[in-house]
């Protein structure tokens, strides 16, 4: 908002000083976005923008001239100003959303909703300031010219710049607080993701390792008894029981610490991890899940790192989205892996998450510390989709 804010006094003035043809040049040259420099926006999208905003000045200064011949001149020069701020402003607005609508495939309406503009209080007196300012301008302009538009461009330039170091340091200060609390939030994760594979591998050496093992402890107790009661017969039929048995639970817990030593999700690997985590989450969810998992062979570092960012992005549709329908996808792709986790719930902006959820801020880092690209396709009451991509030689 600090560019329009501090532009829009000079076009106020531009609007009320020149003719309406020669406003919409001006605003059409004067509308450069560092971003074509860059190519960081396309031909199309800088040639719709520098349009609109030239579009937006020009009905604007119309607008002014059609209620008075010489806008400057006229003792009503303040409220022209605010007229044609008002026109200009509204008409950016719809371009704007136009322009949206027709890229994201959304109503003019629905756009128009979700446009930021900050407070609207603190929009309405802003705009209202530059309309004052820009109608100042143009009173001194037929006295100065040159000396009053160069003072003005002055005075935004440095204004500029002042502000733009202190929303720097605002800023600056936000992504410190955020990035502390998301380590905060990290630490809690990590203890508790510590604490979920701690089950898990009490729960692999129960259900593997312990009946086994239970067996070589009754066959003991059974040669006991034969060697008391002297039935050395049975003691030879019994003996090979128990030797068997002690050779499987050896066999079983060797296999254990084999795969725990090879995969940091227990035995199997992430794709027998994903499912039996399915497998618990969706006997509590009121969503239905629909599971398409392949098998993939990947380092035990990014098995981890697509375990927890399922486990992330499913909690989250669970707990938040109050979706009727959730699709897992994890594809191996021959130049990279594929893993979708898509909702059909209330969406959310990306832009405005509250302060305290750090959930997409977690997936991300743990996303950039595998090398892999992770992309966020949400809005409001349109669903979520979370995609996450490896390229083959990362993995």
């Amino acid at each position: 908002h600090l560019a329009f804010v501090l532009d829009s006094p000079i076009t106020v003035l531009a609007m009320l000083v020149l003719p309406p043809s020669v406003v919409a040049i001006v605003s059409l040259i004067g509308a450069v976005d560092p971003r074509e420099v860059t190519r960081r926006i396309s031909p199309t999208k800088a040639v719709y923008n520098r349009s609109q905003v030239a579009m937006a000045a020009f009905i604007g200064s119309l607008a002014a001239h059609a209620a008075s011949g010489h806008p400057a001149a006229s003792r009503y020069v303040i409220p022209l100003a605010f007229m044609a701020r008002v026109v200009s402003a509204a008409v950016n607005a719809v371009l704007v959303s136009l322009g949206a609508s027709i890229a994201s495939g959304y109503s003019i309406g629905r756009v128009l909703r979700h446009m930021l503009v900050g407070h609207a209080f603190d929009y309405a007196i802003t705009q209202s300031l530059a309309a004052v300012v820009g109608g100042a301008l143009a009173i001194l302009y037929p006295h100065s010219q040159v000396s009053a538009v160069a003072a003005a461009l002055a005075v935004c330039i440095v204004s500029r710049q002042a502000l733009a170091r202190s929303q720097m340091v605002i800023d600056t200060r936000r992504a410190y607080r955020s990035k502390e609390q998301a380590l905060n939030q990290v630490s809690q994760q990590i203890h508790k993701e510590r604490s979920e594979e701690r089950q898990l591998i009490a729960a692999e050496l129960h259900d593997d390792v312990l009946q086994p093992l239970f067996k070589v402890t009754l066959m003991a107790q059974v040669l006991k008894g034969d060697l008391a009661g002297g039935r050395l017969l049975e003691l030879d039929q019994d003996l090979p029981e128990l030797l068997t048995a002690a050779d499987l639970a050896s066999t079983t817990l060797r296999e254990l610490i084999g795969d725990l030593r090879r995969s940091a999700l227990g035995r199997g690997g992430l794709a027998p991890a994903v499912t039996r985590f399915l497998e618990a989450a969706s006997a509590r969810a009121h969503s239905a899940l629909h599971v398409e998992i392949s098998r993939i062979v990947v380092p035990p570092e990014v098995e981890l790192v697509l375990y927890q960012i399922v486990k992330e992005a499913v909690t989250n549709a669970l707990t938040h989205a109050r979706a009727k329908n959730i699709w897992i996808s994890l594809r191996d792709l021959d130049e990279l892996v594929e893993l979708i986790v898509r909702d059909d719930g209330i969406g959310f902006d990306p832009d405005m998450i509250p302060a305290g959820h750090y959930g997409l801020e977690i997936m991300k880092e743990r996303a950039a510390g595998a090398n892999a690209q992770l992309w966020v396709d949400a809005f409001p009451e349109q669903g979520t989709c979370i995609r996450l991509y490896v390229m083959r030689e990362e993995v």
